[in-house]
């Protein structure tokens, strides 16, 4: 090898392993958004439109957090640490101004089915009773809450592996035909999770191949246990629902403010479950009214949890 082509090697060599200081500085802007977007940002034409946003979806995400921590089958409480974390993360490494994070009920029901496998109700009578320093949480709700976090843990990892082998281009292959049956599909599991609510009836944890036969099976031979309060309040609300949802969508170019419907049908909580039946079926119906709103935007959101990686 000649002198010359040494010196030409050695220099292509050392542009390939000598980053800049500005290609330093576009790959940080290019992995943590907000350098870009903060410095940026007009505070007097966003600060009180992104306020006001920020109120209302606070508010309306207590309420679905508490509901989709049940859907969990883990302690409500941390349903509100799944809808604050999962923004904060986004604002900080995201770049979509209208990509919806948070808790998400197709997620919510499969970290269930590991909890409720790992740490069924009959594992409630054998471990102790006192509560931990924890957060005031018996040792059975640590397990399941251990359990939900590995599952999720084992999630962000698989997250983590598709983002770095940049599998989001996969998201090609997937035609409408097959997004919308993925779509039907969990929203209608979704939903039977929750006929127990719907009904007002208790009904142990059913699941398996055959699971969702095995839950209408035992509602037509418990009918007569349905609570009419819980389902007259469950027809009204998805009534209401539906058809507010609707109208928005066909007059939202002609109204300047679109009614919130989904903050309306959030009930106050009752003060005592057994003061009052109607109550009680106001209690129970108030998680499933939560979490059936989740199922709006289902499309859009399994169309973001693939596309995240591209």
């Amino acid at each position: 090898m000649t002198g010359a082509k040494r010196k030409k090697r050695s220099v292509l060599w050392g542009k390939m392993h000598t980053p800049h200081r500005e290609d330093i500085k576009q790959w940080c802007k290019r992995r943590l958004p907000i350098l870009e977007w903060a410095p940026q940002y007009n505070l007097k034409e966003n600060l009180l439109p992104d306020t006001v946003s920020g109120v209302l979806l606070a508010v309306q995400q207590v309420t679905q957090g508490l509901s989709f921590a049940i859907l969990s089958s883990v302690h409500p409480v941390f349903g509100l640490y799944g809808s604050l974390f999962p923004a904060i993360i986004y604002a900080i490494f995201g770049m979509g101004r209208h990509v919806a994070t948070g808790t998400f009920a197709l997620t919510s029901l499969i970290s269930a089915n590991a909890v409720e496998r790992l740490v069924p109700q009959s594992n409630r009578n054998l471990t102790t009773q006192s509560n931990s320093s924890v957060l005031g949480l018996s040792e059975f709700e640590l397990q399941r809450i251990g359990v939900a976090a590995a599952v999720s843990f084992l999630g962000g990892v698989i997250q983590l592996v598709m983002f770095v082998l940049q599998l989001g281009n996969a998201t090609f292959l997937l035609t409408e035909p097959v997004i919308s049956a993925m779509t039907t599909g969990a929203a209608t599991h979704v939903v039977t999770s929750q006929v127990k609510y719907l009904l007002g009836i208790k009904m142990p944890y059913i699941s398996g191949p055959l699971g969702f036969f095995y839950i209408y099976a035992y509602v037509f031979e418990n009918i007569k246990s349905v609570q009419l309060e819980a389902l007259l309040l469950s027809l009204l609300s998805i009534v209401v629902l539906v058809l507010v949802k609707e109208l928005n969508e066909q007059f939202k170019r002609k109204i300047k403010v679109v009614l919130p419907v989904d903050l309306v049908l959030d009930p106050s909580a009752p003060c005592s479950p057994n003061e009052h039946p109607l109550r009680s079926a106001h209690g129970s119906f108030r998680s499933c009214t939560c979490r059936l709103r989740g199922l709006a935007g289902s499309r859009t959101r399994i169309c973001q949890e693939v596309q995240i990686f591209s």
